[in-house]
């Protein structure tokens, strides 16, 4: 089962695997500039906690989790049982 918040705001071409959790306030998917169809993969057993922002084109794997207000770049490859802490930003991959 997966359990996503009302207030959570989740973009088109999302995947999620099950047992994802996303907490209030979260963007999944968020559009970046040259954007071209990428899809937003994230894998089961996730716990995206509240204010967190994943932007489109990341692939992340199972048991993944982020404390508050983290913020993912677009177009990361991110391992399974990564934990990005409260904070943290972590900038695409060029």
């Amino acid at each position: 089962m997966i359990r996503i918040s009302k207030t959570a705001i989740v973009y088109p071409d999302v995947t999620f695997g099950d047992n994802a959790v996303v907490e209030d306030f979260c963007v999944i998917g968020a559009p970046f500039k040259g954007q071209n169809g990428e899809k937003t993969i994230i894998g089961r057993n996730a716990i995206i906690r509240s204010h967190t922002v994943i932007y489109a084109g990341n692939t992340i794997g199972a048991g993944f989790q982020t404390g508050n207000k983290a913020n993912i770049r677009e177009l990361n490859r991110i391992g399974n049982d990564v934990s990005i802490g409260t904070l943290s930003v972590v900038e695409h991959m060029w």
